[in-house]
């Protein structure tokens, strides 16, 4: 009397097993996501990009902000983020230790921090800096390379200075404002409020080319996932050109960046951007040695190890368009 009931239960089984096969099968996969690693609280090109919408249909973009460019590497090597627009010293520095890091795009070759103290402070050049605290966002970072830049050219010794981390935006301001620190490296839109404050003077300003900003990854993810970052890659071209066609295309963007910028200072502080990036956010091997001279300058990377140019950076992804 029992088998008449087993065949059923046996049927319900197979029918239920194939169902749930089918639904794994045909499950679409998600979007593709890049987690690209930032130093929030300035105007960038890559946050122009992901916050004006001109990613390709299908690309999704997640913004991973950090206090510092090194804390940012880190994440990178650790894998939390796939990609991070910083420094090309990052990229040199740990080739040279025998991390595989590239550069797929450079977005600015102008150095972005400028020394800044309070008025009425007495510091009226880096050589007023001996012995003094002095900010920079972390030590190992951008704002850190420049600092002993600041200090070879005035031949004032680094390690003479207290150098403290005070990370971006507020804590810096505060840093300096309350004598926490006798100057700090400050980048725009903050260090142009801060000048127009008058409650702050400019102490040095970098004159020198510099790969100060590229976007870096992995190239083993960027082999794992190469639409992905082509996508992304080329989406930066096509706001690069977007914006020097029509500046204010890409304003609403940069509005969602600093908020509290008035719109004079922000189109101001936006144009600055676009003319830091390179045509089509490539170059040769000229700003490349111009960066590797000021590493070794300060003695970051021993001329020995500087890595070459062709393993350091690979534009092939951007296109030739």
């Amino acid at each position: 009397m029992s088998l008449p009931l087993r065949a059923p239960r046996r049927w319900a089984a197979a029918l239920a097993l194939a169902a749930l096969l089918v639904a794994g099968c045909s499950a679409e996969p998600g979007p593709p996501t890049i987690r690209v690693g930032l130093v929030c609280g300035g105007v960038g090109l890559a946050a122009l990009t992901i916050d004006s919408g001109g990613l390709p249909g299908g690309l999704q973009a997640q913004k991973v902000c950090f206090d510092s460019g090194s804390d940012a590497v880190q994440a990178l090597v650790g894998g939390s983020i796939d990609a991070f627009v910083g420094a090309g010293e990052h990229v040199i520095d740990n080739r040279a230790k025998g991390l595989d890091v590239k550069g797929y795009a450079v977005i600015s070759e102008a150095p972005p921090y400028s020394l800044v103290s309070a008025a009425g402070s007495g510091v009226h050049g880096v050589g007023d800096l001996a012995g003094k605290s002095v900010a920079v966002t972390a030590p190992g970072s951008l704002s850190d390379t420049e600092l002993q830049k600041a200090t070879a050219e005035a031949n004032v010794p680094y390690s003479g200075l207290r150098v403290v981390g005070a990370g971006t935006g507020a804590t810096m301001q505060a840093a300096i404002e309350k004598g926490g620190a006798a100057a700090g490296m400050v980048s725009d839109p903050l260090l142009t409020t801060m000048l127009q404050s008058g409650a702050f003077t400019l102490t040095w300003k970098p004159d020198f080319r510099y790969i100060a900003l590229a976007v870096i990854a992995k190239p083993d993810w960027v082999n794992d996932n190469r639409p992905a970052m082509q996508a992304f890659l080329q989406a930066l071209r096509a706001t690069q050109d977007r914006a020097n066609a029509d500046l204010s295309s890409v304003l609403t963007a940069a509005k969602q960046q600093s908020p509290t910028l008035d719109p004079t200072t922000l189109r101001t502080v936006v144009a600055a951007t676009m003319a830091q990036a390179p045509p089509k956010l490539t170059i040769d091997d000229g700003p490349y040695r111009d960066t590797t001279e000021v590493l070794t300058q300060v003695g970051q990377v021993q001329p020995a190890k500087v890595p070459s140019f062709t393993d350091s950076f690979d534009f092939s992804l951007l296109g030739t368009s």
